[in-house]
């Protein structure tokens, strides 16, 4: 017996800290899509907190693997506070690769490694964060807590 996404052909991950404002926005949409979808027997949606790492890494070494992981996060990406948008692992620039501030693509090292050597597909889907938060604060800001919803509606059209 594996961890709880084992034999699942998609990997839904709700990457960041509720206790630093808008960067809670991944475990949110984890946490709403749980409660309000009916989940196919073959994803596996976790709220994975700020142990994205420790799962991605157990990913890329488990006998099997899923087809599919899709990160959900925030993101300082300089569009309008709780826009919704695709980031291409292959556009993050090599400099920030091992750069895991609040605010970047988690483990987009790890993510990379996922898709070109365990031929997994990796999907990113982040929001717009209202600021960055650098002390406890936890809660959404409205923009992105507006969001949650929309976000879980994309991933329930896209995955299940």
């Amino acid at each position: 017996m594996g961890p709880e996404w084992y034999d699942k052909e998609v990997l839904i991950l709700g990457c960041g800290n509720t206790l630093l404002g808008d960067d809670g926005f991944g475990p949110a949409v984890a946490k709403h899509v749980q409660a309000n979808y009916a989940i196919p027997g073959n994803v596996c949606v976790l709220d994975a907190g700020t142990s994205v790492r420790e799962i991605l890494f157990d990913t890329i070494l488990a006998e099997k693997k899923p087809s599919k992981v899709v990160i959900v996060d925030a993101i300082d990406g300089e569009q309008e506070p709780g826009s919704i948008f695709a980031v291409d692992i292959e556009s993050i620039p090599e400099v920030k690769l091992d750069d895991f501030s609040m605010h970047q693509i988690p483990t987009s090292n790890l993510l990379r490694e996922l898709q070109e050597l365990c031929g997994v597909k990796v999907d990113v889907v982040v929001c717009q964060t209202g600021g960055t938060c650098e002390s406890v604060n936890p809660g959404l800001s409205k923009p992105v807590a507006e969001a949650v919803e929309k976000a879980a509606e994309m991933l329930a059209k896209e995955y299940f």
